[in-house]
């Protein structure tokens, strides 16, 4: 699931690429499914005294940091990215070994390679283990939510672009029919629609409050929910399933994505800020001991 960004070509003049402050990262979805959006990059000019691996090391280091390819895209294969940027492949699998040992790539099974999540193992995957031996951790998890969302949802309102406006309908879209499929099994024991109000459907949510940060185009605020999303969608079910249990209407808070929703969409901070705490107070109130 690459990104549709492109490379520039390399200034004779500079020693690392240039980027527009309006690039967008692309919003993953769950695994196994594509964003449809397709990767472009721009032949390479190396200025004098640099090597042209250090040159597409640069560029294809600036788009991961700057969130053009997010965790989980996929690179295209040697072939077709040499033929992109102009490179030989020598000079291009020197730059990738290197963003691999940085942690910045892996490779896939098949081959070729992912964008890595490079900073969940060192922040994820600790704060998942302390959750899973203290209760309170669940309460603290939605406080650092309210912190972190409440400016995301004001700087999206403020700088969503019409790309970033697509991206939150379809992550929308795609939570509204995932909870419209699963609804009518919600009283069946066992059933498999109502197991995916509980499982698929908070993992879409978690995605929609991925896409929302992305529309503030804060590259550290991105990285970071990149980066706790595991810690974050774990979250999200847990609250799903204390929400059932209390008995409270689901319905309602699949709702409140719709009116987050519109507040960014038409850019009304006030109106998307209100929204938000009211969604996060919903489940504050139904998400406690059942």
């Amino acid at each position: 699931m690459p990104s549709n960004e492109s490379f520039p070509p390399m200034s004779s003049h500079a020693s690392s690429p240039s980027s527009s402050p309006s690039s967008s990262p692309s919003s993953p979805l769950p695994a196994g499914e594509p964003s449809g959006a397709v990767a472009s990059f721009a032949p390479v000019t190396p200025p004098p005294r640099l090597r042209l691996s250090d040159m597409v090391y640069e560029q294809l280091e600036t788009m991961v940091v700057e969130g053009r390819l997010a965790p989980g895209s996929a690179l295209p294969s040697e072939r077709d990215l040499a033929q992109q940027m102009g490179v030989s492949r020598p000079s291009l699998r020197e730059a990738l070994l290197r963003l691999e040992s940085r942690g910045l790539i892996v490779g896939r099974a098949g081959g070729g390679y992912l964008v890595a999540n490079a900073s969940q193992p060192l922040l994820a995957e600790p704060l998942s283990q302390l959750m899973s031996r203290h209760s309170k951790t669940v309460d603290d998890v939605l406080e650092m939510r309210e912190v972190l969302e409440a400016k995301a949802v004001e700087l999206a309102a403020e700088r969503a672009t019409p790309e970033d406006i697509a991206r939150l309908a379809q992550a929308l879209e795609a939570l509204e029919a995932a909870f419209a499929a699963g609804r009518d099994g919600l009283d069946g024991e066992g059933d498999a629609r109502g197991q995916s109000l509980l499982t698929r459907v908070p993992e879409l949510d978690a995605h929609f409050h991925l896409a929302l940060a992305e529309a503030t185009h804060n590259l550290v605020l991105v990285h970071l929910m990149h980066a706790i999303f595991e810690l974050l969608r774990g979250s999200v079910v847990d609250n799903y399933r204390a929400i059932v249990g209390h008995g409270a209407d689901l319905a309602e808070l699949i709702d409140q994505h719709r009116r987050i929703f519109n507040a960014v969409a038409s850019h009304d901070v006030s109106s998307a800020q209100r929204s938000l705490r009211e969604h996060l107070t919903f489940i504050r109130n139904h998400s406690g001991d059942v």
